[in-house]
């Protein structure tokens, strides 16, 4: 999707779900075979719960596919949408998401929000709940008169705001102005969308200063508890950074909720009065918890902001020796099989165990691992011929775990062998390769470099396969063509019956 059309074609979602039209298409006189494709796609996504329905177009948005409101609902967006993600992982675009690819939606869109810390949080000043990303947003910016979360440098913002609307006034009165100053174009602001549902909210989206922003803003609802009012935020971050936060500013809009039925938003005006802006007033809706990993420099609890000497220059830290990371398959007691580019690796470590190479294959890169760790692991059963193969992988995690991503794959030709189309982290190295049956297709060959990203999520690509053919040989095992006549196993099964055959390798040269 083109970025000139981002924000207009999101804010118009936005626009529709308020009128209660989301993505509806005006009848046609005669349906054509187009017409009848898209209501058996149409049939079949509305087959889905709602909750894996709106886990779809919020997975595809995490993904840059998909730029509407998360309401469950089907038309041509979410179809264009779920047809480009099918194209680029290499699936049949048929516009039927399919068990395994929902699977694939869901664990892509839970890694990009992990990558960000995105999570919901309460503002005890302003009242509303937003989604933010928490590893970005670290610090309460001092002196705001609003709520104003920020990155370390400043760069990227999220300010939470709320405006008491005019008395006496007509019922949009307060809100019109308000969206009269702000979509107004002065003193180098560009306005590139602009919309409003008079009486309820406004969209306003642009660019000033370098920066690009989002802005929302809500009237209250007429029995709300503290009087009239207006909530919204400002989400502003670089413009040349604009293919990194389209798609965040996107989930930040769409997790915005400014008058939460909570006793904290209906306190908000109170809380207005009397309290200064701290870190303690927002939180995790999940915890409770403060949700700002550093305090606000120069402000204490209660307090006003006050001016703090410049830090002292730190001490460069020490830089830590390279080492590279893979994926490896018990296929023996003792003995793990993976995928390194040569080198000679000093320490080296297969699920936290020391370990040493036993062979390696230049050429291909396989590698062959010995250690205590496997124990009862079996030789795997090779096959050959199958093209829809599932990768799996262990990517880092928090506290020195490690995350088990299994990723849909394609088989496809490349460079006289083959290569899987799937969306794969570096640490795939080595990440066998299963057919659908269960069987081992192939191995991921080293991955050299860090594939190209979409906010936090791969993004599907072409990797070199070591197919079954190779594999038997190293191991000396005889590879037999792909079965088909069981039942094809999920992703999640796969990854289910497999996740006790795999450990993380690092290698430290």
């Amino acid at each position: 999707m083109k970025k000139s059309r981002f924000w207009a074609a999101a804010a118009l979602a936005l626009i529709a779900v308020g009128a209660g039209g989301a993505q509806a298409a005006p009848p046609t006189p005669a349906a054509s075979p187009a017409d009848a494709r898209l209501e058996a796609q149409k049939a079949a996504f509305l087959a889905l719960p709602e909750a894996d329905r709106k886990a779809v177009q919020d997975a595809l948005g995490w993904l840059d596919f998909y730029n509407g409101s998360l309401d469950g609902a089907f038309g041509k967006r979410t179809r264009d949408s779920i047809v480009a993600y099918q194209q680029s992982v290499g699936a049949m675009a048929d516009g039927v998401v399919s068990p395994a690819e929902l699977e694939g939606l869901k664990a892509a869109a839970q890694r990009a929000r992990a990558a960000v810390d995105f999570a919901l949080i309460d503002d005890k000043i302003s009242g509303a709940r937003i989604g933010a990303p928490l590893k970005l947003l670290t610090r309460l910016k001092p002196s705001s008169a609003d709520t104003t979360l920020q990155s370390g440098d400043g760069g990227v913002s999220l300010a939470l705001m709320s405006r008491p609307a005019p008395q006496g006034a007509g019922d949009d009165a307060g809100l019109a102005a308000l969206y009269a100053e702000r979509a107004a174009e002065a003193n180098g602001r560009k306005i590139s969308y602009k919309a409003m549902k008079p009486g309820e909210f406004f969209v306003v989206a642009g660019e000033e200063k370098g920066a690009k922003f989002y802005m929302r803003f809500a009237k209250s609802p007429p029995d709300w508890p503290d009087g009239p009012s207006l909530r919204g935020f400002v989400f502003a971050y670089p413009s040349e950074r604009s293919s990194d936060f389209d798609n965040l500013a996107l989930a930040v809009a769409n997790a915005f909720d400014p008058f939460p039925d909570t006793p904290a938003s209906r306190g908000a005006a109170r809380m207005q009065a009397v309290s200064a802006r701290s870190p303690l007033d927002v939180t995790r809706v999940a915890t409770g918890a403060p949700a700002l990993a550093a305090p606000v420099i120069g402000l204490s609890p209660g307090s006003r902001p006050t001016p703090t000497p410049p830090p002292a220059t730190p001490t460069p830290a020490p830089v830590a020796p390279a080492e590279l990371r893979a994926t490896a398959l018990f296929v023996a007691p003792g003995q793990a099989l993976t995928a390194l580019p040569v080198m000679a690796c000093a320490d080296l470590a297969v699920g936290g165990r020391p370990a040493k190479i036993l062979r390696a294959d230049a050429p291909s890169g396989l590698v062959l691992i010995g250690g205590e760790f496997g124990i009862g692991a079996e030789a795997p059963k090779l096959a050959t011929g199958a093209t829809d193969l599932v990768a799996l992988s262990l990517a880092p995690a928090a506290a020195g775990k490690s995350t088990l991503e299994a990723s849909p794959a394609t088989v496809a030709p490349s460079g006289g062998g083959a290569a899987i189309v799937a969306a794969l982290g570096k640490t795939a190295s080595g990440a066998p390769a299963f057919d659908r049956q269960g069987a081992l297709a192939g191995v991921v060959a080293p991955i050299r470099d860090e594939p190209p990203r979409v906010g936090a999520a791969a993004i599907a690509a072409p990797h070199k396969l070591i197919g079954a053919e190779a594999v038997g040989a190293f191991l000396g095992i005889a590879p037999s063509a792909a079965a088909s006549e069981a039942a094809p196993l999920s992703a999640g099964e796969i990854a289910a019956r497999e996740r006790g055959a795999l450990a993380d390798v690092i290698c430290r040269p």
